[in-house]
């Protein structure tokens, strides 16, 4: 019996040297930046991309992000809201067919959200969950966003995104899906209610940034 659990113990410490260490950052640790709705700052990325080569960045960021690319043209149903309860409630959002999408806001133009959590959150690390209020993972505080919209998952380097019954829906390249999760890939376009994201690997999301500094 000792022989054989000192050989699982072997095994496990072979895996291991395998393996390897998982690879810290000498930038800091990316989940101590994140603000309360699960964002980063452009400005902080910004600043590593003009310092540091893109190996040391992609190692910061651990994870893809989805970065705020447009708004969707069109408008909500706003009608008279008195009690708390209907104010708690999802608006639903009504495309406008004469126009495909319409200038980011500034505050989503900026918006940059790490598959990554939150210092202080709970929950199982690798999956992170998309809606209105606390308590989420990535919040973003729009009445056309669901209190819980979407669930992102991370599980053996590949990334799934699943509706949670949101009344507006959640689209990958135009098509909505249900509850049934879908695989991500670089690039994919995202998109919750009228908000809509690009799901960019760290790689990706470096050379944008570099690009925009040299534009």
């Amino acid at each position: 019996m000792f022989g054989l659990k000192k050989k699982e113990k072997k095994d496990i410490d072979d895996k291991a040297e395998v393996e390897g260490p998982k690879a810290r950052s000498p930038l800091g640790d990316i989940s101590t930046m994140l603000n309360a709705s699960g964002r980063i700052a452009l400005p902080t990325l910004q600043k590593l991309v003009k310092v540091y080569p893109k190996i040391k960045f992609k190692i910061f960021m651990e994870q893809p992000v989805l970065v705020g690319s447009s708004i969707q043209s069109g408008s909500l149903n706003l009608r008279k809201r008195a009690s708390k309860e209907e104010m708690n409630r999802t608006v639903v959002f009504e495309l406008d067919p004469a126009e495909d999408t319409a200038s980011p806001s500034e505050t989503l133009k900026h918006a940059i959200y790490p598959l990554v959590k939150g210092e202080y959150a709970s929950g199982p690390v690798n999956v992170l969950s998309i809606g209105r209020v606390d308590g989420n993972d990535m919040i973003m505080p729009d009445y056309a966003i669901s209190k819980q919209h979407a669930i992102l998952e991370i599980k053996r380097g590949n990334y799934t995104i699943a509706d949670c019954g949101s009344t507006n829906g959640t689209m990958v390249n135009g098509k909505r899906l249900d509850k049934k999760a879908v695989n991500l890939k670089d690039g994919d376009v995202v998109g919750f209610a009228r908000y809509e994201f690009t799901f960019l690997f760290p790689e990706s999301l470096y050379d944008m940034l570099a690009d925009s500094e040299d534009g």
